[in-house]
């Protein structure tokens, strides 16, 4: 018959100190590291919930309320997610929060894995281009809105005195409904994209070269090798791009608010911006938090559609 096993918790270890070997029990030894290691990490877990759990909890909590900052939350229940989805406007900000997203990243999205492959095929200045085109990143949306106000401006502007120079009429890029989303789309779009670029050219440097170099000796061109193997091996990380991209331009405020103001006739008026509006201007804030769980839900409903519909190619 086999003994029972030992129990290794009640054996005695062996730990060196001032290569003198002192044995302490293990239990101890577990229960110090495990002292130890909450004292690190609470420090973080305090900051995530603090800054994190505890406004997410009072944004639930203060959307079935009606508060206004001057007076005492009033519990309405179910009151401010019946006015939002009765007002119009909340309908035009999500239909333009869904269009800049999509049209920002599926346009995007092309564009960056096309940049990054000329950089990986070793582009004549190759390092000065990355660093220029990622230049935009450094600047924050702010900066960067203002510079494209100007550059879009029908009196002063560059691109107009372009425009007029070859005999077209000057365009009112951020004051036309027609041309203000697409004028931001293109402005976020060339912000945002050295830092995606950087992250696809990584990918692209880590794919196989004996597998572009067999199916190079099998007689595929250039054109068949990126899309055959390369785009195959880098899917992954494209499908991250697409869905952090996608999640992030969802929450778009800081372009509308600097360059049109919401406007032209709501044209880029976005969810978030109705936040703003419902918190600063209204002060209504269980308004605004009620935005904010509708917005919160939106993004986890289309982050894991985006994770179903990318997961199978993935796997594939």
């Amino acid at each position: 018959m086999k003994s029972p096993a030992p129990d290794t918790l009640s054996m005695p270890c062996v730990i060196a100190i001032a290569d003198r070997p002192l044995p302490v029990a293990c239990d101890n030894v577990l229960r110090r590291k495990q002292q130890a290691g909450a004292i690190l990490v609470s420090p973080a877990f305090a900051a995530i919930f603090l800054t994190s759990i505890v406004p997410l909890a009072l944004s639930f909590y203060f959307s079935f309320t009606h508060y206004t900052l001057l007076s005492a939350p009033e519990w309405v229940g179910f009151g401010n997610y019946v006015a939002i989805l009765n007002d119009p406007v909340f309908y035009e900000a999500l239909k333009n929060t869904l269009a800049f997203a999509v049209s920002q990243v599926g346009i995007g999205v092309v564009v960056v894995v096309l940049v990054a492959a000329l950089f990986n095929g070793h582009l004549y200045g190759g390092p000065l281009m990355r660093t220029i085109i990622y230049l935009p990143q450094a600047a924050s949306y702010v900066v960067v809105a203002l510079v494209w106000n100007l550059l879009l401006d029908p009196a002063v502007g560059p691109i107009n005195a372009s425009l007029m120079r070859w005999g077209f009429s000057p365009a009112y890029f951020l004051s036309d409904p027609l041309w203000a989303m697409p004028s931001i789309v293109v402005m976020s779009m060339w912000r945002n994209l050295g830092y995606f670029m950087i992250i696809v050219l990584a990918a692209l440097k880590s794919v196989p070269s004996e597998l572009l170099e067999a199916a190079k000796m099998d007689g595929a061109n250039a054109f068949q090798r990126f899309w055959t193997i390369t785009l195959p091996t880098v899917r992954g990380v494209i499908s991250f791009v697409a869905i952090t991209w996608f999640l992030g331009a969802l929450q778009m405020f800081t372009q509308s608010y600097v360059m049109t103001g919401g406007g032209p006739v709501n044209a880029t008026r976005t969810i978030v911006y109705l936040m703003y509006d419902a918190a600063f201007t209204d002060l209504d804030i269980g308004k605004a938090c009620a935005m904010a769980v509708m917005l919160f839900l939106l993004v986890v409903i289309l982050s894991l559609a985006l994770r179903m519909m990318f997961r199978p190619k993935e796997q594939a």
